[in-house]
């Protein structure tokens, strides 16, 4: 009777399995739903690498993010280094971190390429979520926005096609 108690307590209330640090596939939509999953499945600060690996971690900025950020790029985009040198393959995701001068994180801004999403940004989308999850901009509110006040992460990002739409002034220009 007391073995039977100890393995069904075993496992009831062993460790979780840790993630899978090759991740979950990336998403082939541009649905916050699929994204934010994707991102959480991922366990992103986990696994993936700094976007800067000379000197990761925490940076200045200026708007429209944060005062402080941290990058993140996933396995696909890590394999494309240097960043910008040539356009990203499909799959590539890049999430930054938006931090306040306390620090406290207050957004979280994602570039995901998809196959096929929208020629006028290479494919890439676009999505602003809240430290929990909630979508603050879509891909499609980025795009309307860029088109029709020549603001946000589309009409910034756009500027810069010779680095595949990354912004980094340390990127060299792309072949």
């Amino acid at each position: 009777m007391v073995v039977a108690v100890l393995v069904v307590a075993a496992c009831a209330g062993g460790p979780a399995p840790e993630p899978d640090p090759l991740g979950p596939e990336p998403p082939t939509s541009a649905k916050p739903e699929a994204v934010w999953t994707y991102l959480k499945e991922a366990s992103y600060r986990d696994y993936w690498k700094p976007e800067s690996t000379p000197k990761p971690g925490i940076h200045r900025s200026r708007p429209p993010h944060g005062p402080l950020i941290r990058n993140y790029v996933n396995e696909i985009a890590d394999g494309s280094r240097p960043l910008g040198r040539q356009a990203l393959p499909a799959g590539s995701v890049i999430v930054l971190e938006n931090f306040t001068n306390e620090p406290t994180l207050h957004a979280i801004d994602v570039m995901v390429k998809i196959a096929g999403h929208r020629q006028a940004t290479r494919d890439w989308a676009f999505l602003r979520f809240s430290p929990s999850g909630g979508i603050r901009i879509t891909d499609r509110e980025a795009y309307r926005k860029a088109k029709t006040g020549n603001r946000g992460c589309v009409y910034c990002h756009g500027r810069t096609p010779e680095t595949d739409f990354l912004l980094q002034p340390r990127l060299p220009p792309l072949n």
